[in-house]
Protein backbone atom coordinates (compact mmCIF):
# COMPACT_ATOMS: atom_id res chain seq x y z
CA UNK A 1 0.00 0.00 0.00
CA UNK A 2 1.45 3.65 -0.34
CA UNK A 3 1.76 5.41 2.68
CA UNK A 4 -1.07 7.53 2.33
CA UNK A 5 -3.49 4.92 2.63
CA UNK A 6 -1.54 4.35 6.10
CA UNK A 7 -2.87 7.86 7.24
CA UNK A 8 -6.87 6.72 5.83
CA UNK A 9 -6.85 3.69 7.66
CA UNK A 10 -5.35 5.17 10.99
CA UNK A 11 -8.01 8.32 10.48
CA UNK A 12 -11.41 5.70 9.73
CA UNK A 13 -9.75 3.49 12.70
CA UNK A 14 -10.22 6.44 14.86
CA UNK A 15 -13.43 8.15 13.72
CA UNK A 16 -15.04 4.59 13.76
CA UNK A 17 -13.74 3.88 17.55
CA UNK A 18 -14.99 7.01 18.85
CA UNK A 19 -18.39 6.67 17.59
CA UNK A 20 -18.96 3.32 18.16
CA UNK A 21 -18.39 4.36 22.00
CA UNK A 22 -21.71 6.20 21.69
CA UNK A 23 -25.17 4.52 21.66
CA UNK A 24 -27.08 3.13 19.21
CA UNK A 25 -28.52 6.07 16.67
CA UNK A 26 -29.76 5.64 12.78
CA UNK A 27 -27.42 8.67 12.26
CA UNK A 28 -24.14 7.22 13.63
CA UNK A 29 -25.46 3.78 12.34
CA UNK A 30 -25.24 5.62 8.73
CA UNK A 31 -22.06 7.21 9.48
CA UNK A 32 -20.68 3.58 10.22
CA UNK A 33 -22.31 2.02 7.52
CA UNK A 34 -20.43 4.70 5.09
CA UNK A 35 -17.26 4.61 6.33
CA UNK A 36 -17.71 0.47 6.23
CA UNK A 37 -18.40 1.09 2.30
CA UNK A 38 -15.59 3.27 1.92
CA UNK A 39 -13.10 1.64 3.52
CA UNK A 40 -13.90 -1.54 2.35
CA UNK A 41 -13.74 -0.35 -1.48
CA UNK A 42 -10.29 1.59 -0.87
CA UNK A 43 -8.49 -1.86 0.59
CA UNK A 44 -10.12 -3.54 -2.29
CA UNK A 45 -8.45 -1.25 -5.08
CA UNK A 46 -4.96 -1.43 -3.16
CA UNK A 47 -4.40 -5.21 -3.53
CA UNK A 48 -2.53 -6.49 -5.95
CA UNK A 49 -2.30 -10.26 -6.21
CA UNK A 50 0.88 -10.25 -5.09
CA UNK A 51 -0.07 -9.34 -1.70
CA UNK A 52 0.73 -12.10 1.37
CA UNK A 53 -2.43 -12.49 2.93
CA UNK A 54 -4.33 -11.76 -0.51
CA UNK A 55 -7.37 -14.00 0.54
CA UNK A 56 -7.82 -12.34 4.11
CA UNK A 57 -7.07 -8.87 2.54
CA UNK A 58 -10.08 -10.26 0.31
CA UNK A 59 -12.33 -11.42 2.97
CA UNK A 60 -12.39 -8.63 4.98
CA UNK A 61 -12.72 -6.14 2.28
CA UNK A 62 -15.86 -7.89 1.42
CA UNK A 63 -17.20 -8.22 5.27
CA UNK A 64 -16.88 -4.06 5.51
CA UNK A 65 -18.71 -3.78 1.90
CA UNK A 66 -21.63 -6.19 2.85
CA UNK A 67 -21.76 -4.76 6.52
CA UNK A 68 -22.11 -1.13 5.22
CA UNK A 69 -24.40 -2.08 2.49
CA UNK A 70 -26.71 -3.91 4.94
CA UNK A 71 -26.20 -1.22 7.15
CA UNK A 72 -27.03 1.21 4.65
CA UNK A 73 -30.30 -0.47 3.64
CA UNK A 74 -31.38 -0.75 7.28
CA UNK A 75 -31.06 3.32 7.53
CA UNK A 76 -33.11 3.64 4.42
CA UNK A 77 -35.81 1.60 5.73
CA UNK A 78 -35.90 3.13 9.15
CA UNK A 79 -35.54 6.49 7.34
CA UNK A 80 -38.59 5.82 5.01
CA UNK A 81 -40.98 4.31 7.54
CA UNK A 82 -40.38 7.83 9.70
CA UNK A 83 -41.96 9.54 6.76
CA UNK A 84 -45.24 7.08 7.16
CA UNK A 85 -45.36 6.71 10.74
CA UNK A 86 -44.98 3.14 10.69
CA UNK A 87 -41.82 1.97 11.77
CA UNK A 88 -41.47 -1.69 12.44
CA UNK A 89 -39.35 -3.38 14.91
CA UNK A 90 -36.01 -2.30 15.11
CA UNK A 91 -34.66 -5.08 16.56
CA UNK A 92 -32.51 -6.01 13.46
CA UNK A 93 -31.00 -2.97 13.23
CA UNK A 94 -29.70 -3.03 16.76
CA UNK A 95 -28.33 -6.42 16.15
CA UNK A 96 -26.61 -5.15 13.36
CA UNK A 97 -25.32 -2.43 15.32
CA UNK A 98 -23.91 -4.68 17.93
CA UNK A 99 -22.22 -7.06 14.77
CA UNK A 100 -20.42 -4.07 13.35
CA UNK A 101 -19.63 -3.01 16.57
CA UNK A 102 -17.67 -5.76 17.25
CA UNK A 103 -16.01 -6.42 14.07
CA UNK A 104 -14.95 -2.74 13.39
CA UNK A 105 -13.57 -3.23 17.32
CA UNK A 106 -11.50 -6.24 16.85
CA UNK A 107 -10.55 -4.82 13.04
CA UNK A 108 -9.33 -1.79 14.74
CA UNK A 109 -7.35 -3.63 17.61
CA UNK A 110 -5.76 -5.87 14.78
CA UNK A 111 -4.50 -2.86 12.49
CA UNK A 112 -2.96 -1.22 15.73
CA UNK A 113 -0.77 -4.37 16.39
CA UNK A 114 -0.03 -5.02 12.80
CA UNK A 115 1.11 -1.39 12.26
CA UNK A 116 2.94 -0.55 15.55
CA UNK A 117 3.68 -3.69 17.53
CA UNK A 118 4.02 -6.90 15.52
CA UNK A 119 3.69 -7.99 11.80
CA UNK A 120 3.99 -11.27 10.05
CA UNK A 121 6.31 -11.41 7.43
CA UNK A 122 6.68 -14.08 4.38
CA UNK A 123 10.73 -15.07 3.33
CA UNK A 124 11.04 -14.21 -0.59
CA UNK A 125 13.99 -16.21 -1.82
CA UNK A 126 17.52 -18.14 -1.02
CA UNK A 127 19.32 -15.29 0.30
CA UNK A 128 18.46 -16.75 4.06
CA UNK A 129 19.04 -20.44 3.73
CA UNK A 130 19.68 -22.85 5.33
CA UNK A 131 18.26 -20.90 8.03
CA UNK A 132 14.97 -19.17 6.73
CA UNK A 133 13.41 -20.81 3.08
CA UNK A 134 11.72 -19.45 0.61
CA UNK A 135 8.03 -18.95 1.84
CA UNK A 136 8.64 -19.43 5.05
CA UNK A 137 6.52 -17.11 7.57
CA UNK A 138 7.70 -15.28 10.62
CA UNK A 139 6.53 -12.74 12.75
CA UNK A 140 8.19 -8.94 13.54
CA UNK A 141 8.49 -7.68 16.50
CA UNK A 142 8.17 -3.99 15.44
CA UNK A 143 8.45 -1.73 19.01
CA UNK A 144 12.21 -3.45 20.85
CA UNK A 145 14.16 -0.77 18.28
CA UNK A 146 12.07 1.86 19.81
CA UNK A 147 14.44 1.45 23.34
CA UNK A 148 17.88 -0.22 21.82
CA UNK A 149 20.16 -0.77 18.83
CA UNK A 150 20.01 -3.94 16.95
CA UNK A 151 22.41 -7.18 18.54
CA UNK A 152 25.28 -8.52 16.17
CA UNK A 153 23.76 -11.49 14.62
CA UNK A 154 20.38 -10.32 14.85
CA UNK A 155 17.71 -11.23 12.29
CA UNK A 156 16.17 -7.87 10.86
CA UNK A 157 13.63 -7.36 8.49
CA UNK A 158 14.06 -3.49 6.41
CA UNK A 159 13.09 -1.07 4.07
CA UNK A 160 15.47 -1.92 1.11
CA UNK A 161 17.87 1.25 0.35
CA UNK A 162 18.60 0.03 -3.18
CA UNK A 163 14.50 -0.41 -3.09
CA UNK A 164 12.27 1.58 -0.72
CA UNK A 165 9.61 -0.61 -2.27
CA UNK A 166 10.85 -3.85 -0.90
CA UNK A 167 11.18 -5.57 2.46
CA UNK A 168 14.58 -7.21 2.96
CA UNK A 169 15.01 -9.83 5.81
CA UNK A 170 19.36 -10.05 7.08
CA UNK A 171 21.24 -10.59 9.31
CA UNK A 172 23.20 -7.97 11.47
CA UNK A 173 26.98 -8.43 11.26
CA UNK A 174 28.53 -4.79 11.88
CA UNK A 175 27.01 -1.71 14.52
CA UNK A 176 27.80 2.22 14.21
CA UNK A 177 31.66 2.41 14.69
CA UNK A 178 32.70 -0.99 13.68
CA UNK A 179 35.01 -1.74 11.16
CA UNK A 180 33.69 -4.64 8.91
CA UNK A 181 36.29 -6.44 6.64
CA UNK A 182 35.77 -8.97 3.91
CA UNK A 183 39.06 -10.96 2.99
CA UNK A 184 39.11 -14.82 1.35
CA UNK A 185 35.58 -15.85 2.41
CA UNK A 186 36.32 -14.69 6.22
CA UNK A 187 34.20 -11.83 7.95
CA UNK A 188 36.38 -9.21 10.56
CA UNK A 189 34.82 -7.16 12.62
CA UNK A 190 37.16 -4.30 14.31
CA UNK A 191 39.89 -6.63 13.52
CA UNK A 192 38.32 -9.56 15.31
CA UNK A 193 36.92 -12.93 12.98
CA UNK A 194 33.46 -13.51 14.13
CA UNK A 195 31.78 -17.11 14.67
CA UNK A 196 29.63 -17.89 11.49
CA UNK A 197 28.48 -21.00 12.64
CA UNK A 198 25.29 -20.65 12.27
CA UNK A 199 26.27 -20.91 7.98
CA UNK A 200 25.83 -23.82 5.91
CA UNK A 201 28.80 -25.23 4.11
CA UNK A 202 27.55 -23.52 1.13
CA UNK A 203 25.94 -20.49 2.54
CA UNK A 204 29.75 -19.41 3.79
CA UNK A 205 31.42 -16.12 1.79
CA UNK A 206 32.86 -17.08 -1.61
CA UNK A 207 36.73 -17.40 -0.75
CA UNK A 208 37.55 -15.55 -4.50
CA UNK A 209 35.36 -12.41 -2.91
CA UNK A 210 37.30 -9.09 -3.23
CA UNK A 211 38.60 -7.50 -0.29
CA UNK A 212 35.83 -5.36 1.09
CA UNK A 213 36.49 -2.90 4.18
CA UNK A 214 33.88 -0.49 5.44
CA UNK A 215 33.30 1.69 8.40
CA UNK A 216 30.17 1.93 9.67
CA UNK A 217 28.36 5.18 10.30
CA UNK A 218 26.39 6.53 13.09
CA UNK A 219 22.83 5.01 12.78
CA UNK A 220 23.79 2.42 10.50
CA UNK A 221 24.44 -1.27 10.02
CA UNK A 222 26.07 -3.67 7.73
CA UNK A 223 24.46 -6.91 6.86
CA UNK A 224 24.69 -9.72 5.17
CA UNK A 225 22.57 -13.02 4.10
CA UNK A 226 22.80 -16.59 5.78
CA UNK A 227 23.59 -17.69 1.96
CA UNK A 228 26.07 -15.33 1.14
CA UNK A 229 26.79 -16.44 -2.23
CA UNK A 230 23.00 -15.94 -3.39
CA UNK A 231 22.03 -12.73 -1.26
CA UNK A 232 22.31 -8.85 -2.14
CA UNK A 233 23.71 -7.22 1.13
CA UNK A 234 25.64 -4.62 2.43
CA UNK A 235 28.23 -6.41 0.44
CA UNK A 236 25.98 -4.48 -2.66
CA UNK A 237 24.42 -1.32 -1.91
CA UNK A 238 26.09 -0.28 1.37
CA UNK A 239 24.59 -0.06 4.91
CA UNK A 240 21.01 -0.39 6.08
CA UNK A 241 20.14 3.36 8.00
CA UNK A 242 18.76 2.97 11.62
CA UNK A 243 15.18 4.53 9.26
CA UNK A 244 14.88 1.55 7.36
CA UNK A 245 14.46 -0.72 10.09
CA UNK A 246 11.08 -2.46 10.62
CA UNK A 247 11.59 -4.97 13.21
CA UNK A 248 13.54 -7.99 14.27
CA UNK A 249 12.20 -11.62 13.57
CA UNK A 250 11.22 -13.31 16.24
CA UNK A 251 9.16 -16.08 15.76
CA UNK A 252 8.58 -18.67 13.02
CA UNK A 253 5.06 -19.44 12.75
CA UNK A 254 5.11 -21.39 9.29
CA UNK A 255 5.54 -24.11 8.13
CA UNK A 256 4.33 -25.98 11.09
CA UNK A 257 7.64 -28.39 11.02
CA UNK A 258 9.63 -24.67 11.42
CA UNK A 259 8.06 -22.65 13.84
CA UNK A 260 9.50 -21.86 17.01
CA UNK A 261 12.17 -18.93 18.60
CA UNK A 262 14.24 -16.96 16.14
CA UNK A 263 17.58 -17.34 18.11
CA UNK A 264 20.47 -14.44 18.03
CA UNK A 265 24.01 -16.72 18.23
CA UNK A 266 26.70 -14.60 19.68
CA UNK A 267 29.21 -13.93 16.65
CA UNK A 268 31.39 -11.64 17.80
CA UNK A 269 34.16 -12.74 20.11
CA UNK A 270 34.51 -11.22 23.50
Amino acid sequence: MQPYIYYLISLVGITVFVILLQKFSPTRSLIIALINIVYGMVLLTNISTFMPNLIILLVVAGVLIAFGVQGFILWFKMTDCNFKDQCPDTTSFENWWNTIKTFNMILIVGLALRFFVIQPFIVQGPSMNNNFQDGETILVDKITFNFRQPIRGEVVIFKAPNNPQDDYIKRVIGLPGDTVKIEKGKVYVNNKLIDESFLSESGKTPNDSEILTRVIGTNEYFVLGDNRPDSSDSREWGTVPKANLIGRAIIAIWPIDMTGLIKTPQIYPY
